[in-house]
């Protein structure tokens, strides 16, 4: 197996360093990037040979603004997927779920997961589509690396008035860089609640002139800076998505809803990323179902797979 998992005493480190002791992210990330990458050894440098050998994705991501959409139907693996996480949610409804999961989260009830981190492994058709190569490889030339799929949640955000948490503008402060894909599972609207967000590079100026470096940004000083017009919504039908470094681009999303939305959330981080997110996924064993996937798909899951086996890269 990999040495990807990150241990206990990383995560209570990372969270003294940024959260109590307020250090500034691009320090706290290098120091603890730097000790996953030693604990890596090898496996980081086949990881970067790896992504250098492959050549373009279909669903390449632009490396400056850092986002791209995926049309309905564009891709066949992003249109199935959709397709089997609706019918979950359909399940999940029609079986009562969806009254207890709001009465567990009075607080949030703008984003409410139904199925999240380790919870995907029990549906393993799920997690090898989210690991299908034109996504991994879209991932490994952004990052630089073969990533490792880090986390996912399927996400339903009902029609609400809200307007805080991941509802401001923020940015995903969890990495340096990473790819997020949201997927639309339902029809996605102006009405839906959906994800809007600002370029990577242009968010990278308004930040800088902000001197934001964590947390929610003020909305009032950021619309003064900015043109409506260079705000994208990730509206679509079921089968459509955005790819976006949610670290870099400035984003909110499930605001003001009047219909409902499904969407599932799934990212990957750079080998190095220094913690884990609370959808993370785990593969404890590598199970026969899958068995069959390529190397690479093998390392997106924390798999370092023997070393005669890299040769069947594609």
């Amino acid at each position: 197996m990999s040495a990807l998992g990150l241990p206990a005493r990383d995560r209570k480190l990372y969270r003294i360093l940024y959260k109590r002791l307020y250090l500034p992210r691009g320090m706290v990330h290098g120091m603890m990037s730097g000790l996953r990458g030693r604990r890596l050894g090898g496996e980081l440098k086949r990881r970067h040979d790896l992504a250098a050998q492959l050549g373009p994705s279909d669903l390449e991501l632009d490396r400056d603004s850092a986002w791209r959409m995926v049309d309905s139907g564009e891709s066949p693996d992003l249109s199935r997927l959709a397709d089997l996480c609706r019918d979950h949610f359909d399940h999940f409804m029609s079986s009562g779920k969806g009254e207890a999961v709001r009465a567990r989260n009075p607080q949030k009830q703008f984003l409410l997961g139904v199925l999240s981190g380790n919870e995907f492994l029990e549906h393993p058709e799920l997690v090898r589509l989210m690991v299908a190569r034109p996504i991994v490889d879209a991932a490994a030339r952004y990052l630089g690396a073969i990533p490792r799929l880090e986390g996912a949640v399927l996400w339903w955000t009902p029609p609400n008035d809200s307007r805080t948490s991941s509802q401001q503008w923020h940015i995903d402060e969890l990495a340096q860089r990473q790819v997020k894909i949201l997927l639309n599972c339902s029809e996605v609207t102006a009405e839906s609640g959906p994800l809007h967000f600002v370029g990577a590079d242009r968010s990278d100026q308004l930040r800088a002139r902000m001197g934001h470096r964590r947390g929610r940004v003020d909305e009032q000083r950021l619309m003064s800076q900015l043109d409506e017009t260079e705000i994208m919504a990730a509206t679509g039908p079921p089968g459509s998505a955005v790819m976006l470094d949610s670290s870099r681009c400035l984003h909110y999303g499930s605001r003001g809803n009047r219909r409902d939305r499904l969407v599932l959330a799934f990212h990957f981080f750079a080998p190095p990323s220094p913690v884990d997110s609370r959808y993370h996924i785990e593969l404890g064993e590598f199970g026969s179902e899958f068995a069959d996937l390529d190397p690479v798909q093998r390392l997106a899951l924390g798999h370092e797979p023997q070393a005669g086996r890299f040769a069947e890269l594609d």
